[in-house]
């Protein structure tokens, strides 16, 4: 007997919405952003200017998080069977390389001033400064409340928190400026900027990466999964396992399992026991083959040679 793919456990289970978070989040941030680069060419500092280039990505990554998290939530179809769940991942992708190309503009400037700093406008620096830390650390702990932990978010608030470190950067090059007439303090900070923007993006793009190559996810441990299912009185055996994130909430696991049943409604009830297992170890979306013997074993169905 080789019972039927059973155990389709979709829990496919909405996220707390931060949708209206990142409406807010984003259209605090664009007024930030023309702020900012009124004030990097008014005074002059190289510090706030490379803080507005990682103010410009956190616009865009804002726009790609709520496109993507729209697209996300669309109902699976025909031709997209987890629907586009995946678009979350592209989206933090899409912002991780943003990251990494803002680090690098803000390096080469930064090298470029270091020798020979400008005339900067340390008050000027300070008063952006304070309000851009009011901003992006009033988003990314509004993201941060709202629920959601998906990659998609999570990538927006890390967005949010580092240009919020960017901005402490940017105080800190202000006063050094009104108190101690230090300009060169503006491009050693922008190098701080640039190494922390530097982190954030290849952070995110090794977590999108392991999703994108279906590696087994961060936490999940397939030994423990396949102990769970073989410490079942009645399952032999467990082989051709497979692990992966469909996206950076949902884990979705196939694999054959051997049973000991001796009906079809026997091993469906096995299976739906098993899932209920795997469930509670954090899989959303489990799959099983339900067998009799091991793949690939000689047996006998039809009594012929």
């Amino acid at each position: 007997m080789s019972a039927p793919r059973g155990g389709h456990s979709h829990h496919l289970d909405g996220r707390p919405g931060a949708g209206p978070v990142l409406c807010w989040a984003l259209a605090a941030n664009g007024v930030l952003l023309v702020l900012q680069v009124a004030g990097a060419v008014l005074f002059g500092s190289l510090a706030l200017l490379a803080d507005t280039v990682h103010q410009g990505s956190d616009v865009f990554a804002l726009v790609v998080a709520s496109v993507a998290m729209s697209l996300s939530a669309r109902a699976p179809s025909d031709r997209y069977s987890f629907g586009l769940r995946r678009a979350e991942v592209m989206a933090a992708l899409l912002n991780a390389v943003l990251l990494l190309a803002a680090a690098g503009w803000i390096l080469v400037e930064a090298s470029r001033r270091l020798s020979d700093p400008p005339e900067v406008s340390g008050w000027g620096m300070v008063t952006l400064a304070v309000v851009g830390l009011c901003v992006n650390g009033g988003s990314a702990w509004m993201l941060r409340r709202s629920g959601d932990r998906s990659l998609n978010v999570s990538g927006a608030a890390l967005h949010l928190l580092s240009d919020a470190a960017g901005s402490f950067g940017v105080l800190v090059a202000g006063l050094a400026v009104v108190f101690w007439d230090a300009a060169w303090v503006d491009p050693a900070v922008s190098f701080l900027i640039a190494g922390l923007v530097l982190w954030s993006g290849v952070g995110l793009v090794s977590r999108t990466t392991r999703i994108l190559f279906e590696a087994t996810p961060a936490g999940v441990d397939t030994d423990e999964l396949t102990d769970a299912m073989t410490a079942h009185g009645s399952v032999d055996d467990v082989h051709h396992l497979h692990v992966w994130a469909v996206d950076s909430t949902m884990v979705a696991l196939s694999a054959h399992v051997v049973v000991a049943a001796d009906s079809l409604h026997d091993a469906q009830v096995v299976g739906a026991e098993l899932e209920g297992s795997l469930v509670e170890l954090g899989v959303s979306h489990v799959t099983l083959a339900l067998e009799c013997h091991p793949c690939g074993e000689d047996h006998d169905m039809d009594g012929g040679p």
